[in-house]
C-alpha cells in the first residue's frame, strides 16, 4: 500500500487520490495527442539531463538552516496563505487593485495547473534529489512549470508597474521586492521540487499573465461591475474549468484551479454587490471597502480579526453542508465508478480507489490496445474534477469573495468600524 498524505492545502480527503500515480510511459504515447506527447517528452528528457546538475548544487549548498528557510518561503505559496493573505488587501480598500492583484494571483494557479496537466511531466526523481518540504503530496504533481515562480513573477511584475507607473515608488523598493521573489524562486530548485525548466516555463507563463492583466484588467473590471458582470464571470469560470486538460495519473493540480478560480467569481459577486450597496461607500467609491488612514490603528486591527475570521468561519463551516447539498441535488445516488463516492472513502477517511481507477492506472497493468478504447473517465485528473467533492469547492471558494465584500463591510458599519 502506498504511503497517503494529507495535503496541507485542504483537508478534505478527495486529494489523498494524488497517491495513485504513474501511469506507465507507454500510456501516454497511446492517449495522447502527438504535439502533446512531442511537448511533454522534450520536457522529461530536459529534466533527466539536468538531474546530475541538481543533485551536485544540492549536496554542495544543503545546509539545516537554509532548508528550513526555504520551507518557509515554499509555505508563502500554498491554498492557506492566499486564504489568509489576500483578504487583507481589500479590507484596507484596495479597490481595483486589490482585486487585480488577486486575480493575478489566482488565474496564476490555473494557468500554471493547466500547462502541469497538459504537458504532465514529473517532478526531479528522489532519489537521487532529495525533495525538501512540509507537505509531501505535493511531490506528486507534475512538475512543469514551476506554480511558485508563475504566481511570484506575476505578482511582483503587476505590483512593479504600479510602484513605478502609478505610485512613483523608488527603483530601490522594486529591486527589493524582486529579491525577495528570485530567492523564493530559488527555494524549488534547492528544495528539489522544480527543475531548472519548470523555473523557466513559471517565469515565462508568470510575465505573460502580468503583462495581459495589466493592460486589459481595468477594461475587465468595468465589465465585472456591469449589471451582467456576474454572469460573465461565471460563464468564463465555466469555460476555464471545462477546459482544464485530463491528464492519466491523478494529479491534484486541476483541485487547485478549481479553489483558485472559484475565489475570483465570488470576488467578482462580491464587488458587484458592494457597489449597489451605498451605504457602504466612503465618499462615494462603490467598488472598494471603505478605509482610509483616519481610522485608529485599534480599529483597523479589530476590522482585520473580523475579517479573517469571517473567511475562515465560511471556509470550515461550509464546507459538510455545500457538499451535502451537491451530493444530493447534483449527483445521482450511485455515481459513475470513477467518480469519488463516500463509499469509496476506507475507514481512516482516504481514499479507496475503485477497481476501474486501478485498472486505469495500471495497479493491476496498465494495457492500452488503442487511443479509443480509452475513455475520458478513465483519465485521472477527470475522476478528480468529477467528484461532488470537487464541485462543492466552487460554492464553498466563491463565498470566500462574499465574505469579504459584503458580508464584513455590513459588520464594519453596524460596528461603526468605518472612517466617518
Amino acid at each position: 500500500m502506498p504511503q497517503r498524505f494529507q495535503l496541507d492545502e485542504d483537508d478534505d480527503s478527495v486529494h489523498e487520490a494524488a497517491v495513485f500515480v504513474k501511469a506507465p510511459e507507454h500510456a501516454y504515447a497511446a492517449v495522447y495527442s502527438p504535439l502533446r506527447q512531442r511537448i511533454r517528452l522534450a520536457v522529461v528528457q530536459e529534466v533527466e539531463r539536468e538531474m546530475p546538475v541538481l543533485a551536485a548544487l544540492q549536496k554542495r549548498y544543503r545546509s539545516p538552516l537554509l532548508d528550513h528557510v526555504f520551507i518557509l518561503t515554499g509555505m508563502l505559496g500554498n491554498h492557506a496563505f492566499f486564504m489568509l493573505a489576500l483578504p487583507f488587501l481589500h479590507i484596507f480598500g484596495g479597490g481595483m487593485f486589490s482585486r487585480g492583484l488577486t486575480f493575478v494571483v489566482l488565474w496564476s494557479i490555473y494557468f500554471s495547473g493547466w500547462a502541469k496537466d497538459y504537458i504532465s511531466a514529473p517532478r526531479p526523481t528522489s532519489p537521487p534529489i532529495a525533495q525538501i518540504t512540509r507537505s509531501p503530496a505535493h511531490t506528486l504533481e507534475y512538475g512543469f512549470p514551476s506554480s511558485h515562480t508563475t504566481y511570484v513573477v506575476a505578482t511582483i511584475c503587476y505590483i512593479t508597474y504600479f510602484m513605478l507607473y502609478e505610485w512613483g515608488s523608488s527603483l530601490t523598493s522594486a529591486l527589493i521586492l524582486w529579491t525577495v521573489g528570485m530567492f523564493i524562486v530559488v527555494g524549488r530548485i534547492y528544495c528539489g521540487l522544480h527543475s531548472f525548466v519548470d523555473v523557466a516555463g513559471g517565469i515565462v507563463i508568470g510575465a505573460a499573465e502580468a503583462l495581459a492583466f495589466i493592460k486589459f484588467y481595468p477594461r475587465f473590471d468595468a465589465l465585472l461591475l456591469s449589471t451582467p458582470g456576474p454572469l460573465y464571470m461565471a460563464a468564463i469560470l465555466y469555460v476555464a474549468l471545462k477546459n482544464i486538460p485530463r491528464a492519466l495519473d491523478l494529479c491534484p493540480c486541476c483541485i487547485d484551479s478549481y479553489c483558485a478560480t472559484s475565489v475570483t467569481l465570488g470576488l467578482a459577486l462580491g464587488t458587484w454587490m458592494h457597489s449597489r450597496l451605498p451605504f457602504l461607500w466612503l465618499n462615494g467609491v462603490p467598488d472598494a471597502i471603505a478605509w482610509d488612514s483616519s481610522l485608529s490603528p485599534f480599529k483597523s486591527a479589530l476590522r482585520c480579526a473580523i475579517g479573517l475570521a469571517l473567511v475562515v468561519a465560511w471556509k470550515l463551516g461550509s464546507k459538510k453542508p455545500v457538499t451535502a447539498a451537491v451530493h444530493h441535488y447534483l449527483f445521482e445516488p450511485t455515481p459513475h465508478p470513477d467518480c469519488h463516492s463516500p463509499s469509496s472513502l476506507s475507514s481512516d477517511g482516504n481514499v479507496a480507489p475503485s477497481k476501474a481507477a486501478k485498472d486505469s492506472l495500471g495497479q493491476a497493468g496498465f494495457q492500452i490496445p488503442s487511443p479509443s478504447a480509452v475513455s475520458e473517465s478513465s483519465y485521472g485528473t477527470h475522476q478528480l474534477m468529477a467528484s461532488p467533492e470537487n464541485v462543492a469547492r466552487i460554492p464553498i471558494y466563491a463565498g470566500i469573495g462574499i465574505m469579504v465584500y459584503v458580508v464584513a463591510p455590513v459588520l464594519f458599519h453596524l460596528l461603526g468600524l468605518n472612517p466617518v
